[in-house]
């Protein structure tokens, strides 16, 4: 289970593309966003958790599952969430979001790949929907490190969210951080007041989960 979950609703500034980690090196796609003129967020998008792009993308115009209908209310800002049923947290395998065989499906897309499939939906939207985990700076737990001091990049908003993805079903050194309803996401609102979903799944997750989020028959 990973803290600090919950949702962001905000306009996106800039779109940064791809950077590489000064830890990992492993590649991500970074936007930033603003609220209210002057509150500033990272959204970072792992592309990689491997040597090479793992990571599934599904994406979907017009998307109309009645959750979308709850972002209009949302704070403007982070809002945190309860992950459990019956609230705004999301869960790929526990909910009818969408066909998850089609991300299960899915070809692994490069940084360059996912910026050009965002870039004609975040020229004009209105706000982002942004589902993952907020971290800050001054987290003293390094479990929810500050992607600009994990970048070594001091220029960077101080604050954001990571893990706008599948937060279950992963294996190996990242089971830790498994759990229900605790799934990431990103959704644009457009112009014309409809919303395009995209949903992200590294190639290694399995998408048959027990109710802590781990993998079952799993070989």
């Amino acid at each position: 289970m990973m803290p600090n979950y919950g949702v962001l609703k905000a306009q996106v500034q800039t779109d940064n593309g791809e950077f590489t980690s000064s830890k990992t090196g492993m590649s991500h796609y970074n936007l930033i966003t603003i609220l209210n003129d002057q509150e500033e967020y990272q959204v970072n998008i792992d592309i990689q958790s491997d040597s090479s792009p793992n990571v599934r993308l599904y994406a979907i115009d017009n998307y109309t599952n009645p959750i979308v209908t709850q972002f209009d209310g949302l704070s403007n800002g982070f809002n945190p969430l309860v992950s459990q049923s019956g609230t705004l947290a999301l869960d790929y395998i526990r909910e009818t979001l969408f066909d998850i065989t089609q991300l299960e499906n899915a070809t692994p897309v490069s940084a360059e790949g996912l910026s050009t499939t965002l870039d004609k939906y975040l020229e004009n939207q209105e706000y982002v929907v942004v589902f993952g985990t907020m971290y800050s700076d001054q987290d003293s737990d390094k479990s929810s490190y500050g992607h600009r001091r994990y970048q070594q990049n001091n220029s960077l908003p101080s604050q954001g969210v990571h893990n706008v993805h599948y937060n279950q079903g992963s294996v190996g050194g990242h089971t830790n951080d498994n759990g229900i309803y605790q799934d990431g996401a990103l959704f644009v609102k457009m112009p014309d007041a409809s919303y395009s979903a995209f949903f992200f799944a590294f190639s290694e997750q399995c998408f048959n989960t027990d109710t802590n989020g781990d993998c079952i028959n799993q070989n």
